[in-house]
Parts: C-alpha cells; sequence; structure tokens
C-alpha cells in the first residue's frame, strides 16, 4: 500500500500523544511516506518504533532502509506464530498498512489485541469507500473487544479504521 499525502500523514500522526516511552508497532509491506514519517517523529521523540514485514521480500526492503536507526526494530513475522511481540513489550499505538490474509484475518486482530497496551490504538488503512473492508474490519475489531471503531476520511485513496483496545476486556 502506498501512501504519498504527506502533509495528512503529519495529520495522522497528531493523535499521538506526546509522552515519554510511547512505542509504536507497524505491519508494513515496504518503505512509504507512512513509515518514514513515523521513523521521523520517532527519531525526533525517541519514541520505539517497531516495523513489522509479513513477507521476506518487504522486510529486506525495510532492513536496507532502515536498520541504522537506533530507534528502529525490524522483524520479519510469520502470520502463523503465536505471538506478535517478545520480551512483553506492548504498544501504545499499532498501524497496519500491509495487506493481511483474509481468512487468517481474526487470528491477526487477535494477536495483535495482546500486542497493545490498554486504551492502546489500532489504525489500519483500507481502500478508499470500500464500506464491505470497512465492515469486515469494524465485525472483527468489536468482536476482539475493541470499541470506539470509526472511519476517517483522511487520504484521498485510503480511509482509516481507528480502534481503542478497552481498558480490562477480553484475554
Amino acid at each position: 500500500m502506498t501512501i504519498v499525502e504527506e502533509s495528512r500523514v503529519e495529520q495522522l500522526l497528531s493523535i499521538i500523544n506526546l509522552y515519554p516511552a510511547i512505542r509504536i508497532m507497524h505491519f508494513s509491506d515496504g518503505g512509504d511516506v507512512l513509515t518514514e514519517k513515523i521513523c521521523e517523529f520517532c527519531s525526533k521523540y525517541e519514541y520505539e518504533y517497531q516495523l513489522n514485514a509479513l513477507n521476506k521480500a518487504s522486510y529486506e526492503e525495510l532492513q536496507a532502509k532502515y536498520m541504522e536507526h537506533k530507534l528502529v526494530k525490524i522483524k520479519h513475522i510469520n502470520p502463523k506464530q503465536p505471538r506478535y511481540t517478545t520480551q512483553a513489550k506492548l504498544y501504545d499505538y499499532l498501524f497496519v498498512t500491509s495487506d493481511t490474509d483474509d481468512e487468517g484475518r481474526g487470528e491477526f486482530v487477535q494477536k495483535c489485541y495482546g500486542a497493545i497496551k490498554n486504551a492502546g490504538l489500532f489504525i489500519v488503512f483500507i481502500a478508499k469507500d470500500d464500506m464491505r473492508e470497512y465492515h469486515l474490519w469494524s465485525e472483527l475489531l468489536s468482536e476482539h473487544n475493541f470499541v470506539a471503531i470509526n472511519r476517517l476520511d483522511t487520504f484521498a485513496n485510503h480511509d482509516i479504521v481507528i480502534a481503542k483496545k478497552m481498558h480490562g476486556w477480553g484475554g
């Protein structure tokens, strides 16, 4: 997924609270403006940024581009692995711009739930005005104890589905 509207990306990143020790996780298919801006943002505020690739080619591309950044950790994630976090780290914000398998999407959301702090945000990009996709994500997020699920019309070619992990609910 390619996101090219730099000013809109900066507007989106304004939702991130400027508190100490913020952690951001991002599932990405490759370098784009969003990845670059999150990287810059994390460098500026010294936040931890875990950049996950679901396939080897994306991992190699991200590794080559961002391995020099000390606060960026790049990982190749197998969607079938039992957990997406290691060392019991929890993340305040989780961005998804990579393509996710329709069949494994429920399992993906469940594993993401376990990686997000209480009251953390799950942010996924979908095709513009694709209400079918919005409803699929909305139902899955609701089933996995996310609340305040909304669609944001921010980008020219993408909508954003944003949801909050409900404090103290689910597993």
